[in-house]
């Protein structure tokens, strides 16, 4: 048994793969473990707590991520803005300048969301950060928290090869404030449990064990 912390998503989400060197790269059926180790920081600040010591305690974790409900992968073309690359001519452009540029992009439209599984003896440290996630990922995919209780992980289902904290991870390199090019992520082999219920040449309608 473990402590299950449900996550209700307000938006479509959408989260490439961290290795995708196309913007034509498929979205993650969930979030990474990095990916909500980050989130946690960002709460664990809002909650005032120290983040130099709550990563100390974050990067030793094991998070089980999985998502819930059922989901529907669209794909779409939309304008997307961003600091144009050194290959682009960016050297005469302004400080802070961003073009236009028309990406391919996954969203899976959830009914449901995101479930997180701690061990039960982690979630009174973890508890004050929980509220203060909104968003998983840097695509404006945001979530709100629903429940925590303790429930059963799900087991099997598809492996997919995301990230995690390295055992050595420290605030100055999840933050990278201080420009340190030392990335605290390790890969990681993680499973999500999901059926297709339809699909068409532009879809596909998930459904998540739980």
């Amino acid at each position: 048994m473990s402590i299950r912390i449900r996550y209700i998503a307000s938006t479509p989400f959408s989260f490439r793969k961290e290795q995708a060197t196309t913007k034509f790269a498929a979205t993650y059926p969930c979030p990474t473990p990095y990916a909500v180790k980050v989130a946690l920081v960002i709460g664990a600040i809002r909650a005032g707590l120290s983040p130099e010591e709550f990563v100390k305690k974050l990067r030793k974790l094991k998070i089980q991520v999985h998502p819930w409900g059922e989901g529907v992968i669209n794909t779409h073309m939309v304008k997307h803005y961003e600091v144009p690359r050194s290959d682009g001519g960016s050297k005469n452009l302004p400080t802070g300048y961003f073009s236009s540029t028309i990406v391919f992009r996954e969203f899976l439209y959830f009914d449901g969301g995101v479930d997180l599984y701690i061990p039960t003896n982690e979630l009174k440290w973890l508890q004050a950060a929980l509220p203060g996630i909104n968003c998983f990922g840097k695509q404006g995919s945001f979530f709100s928290l629903l429940s925590i209780e303790k429930a059963t992980p799900p087991e099997g289902g598809i492996a997919f090869i995301g990230s995690d904290f390295k055992p050595s991870a420290s605030w100055d390199s999840v933050s990278n404030f201080q420009g340190n090019k030392n990335k605290p992520r390790e890969e990681v082999r993680f499973s999500v449990n999901m059926n297709t219920l339809a699909g068409g040449q532009n879809y596909i309608h998930l459904s998540f064990g739980s």
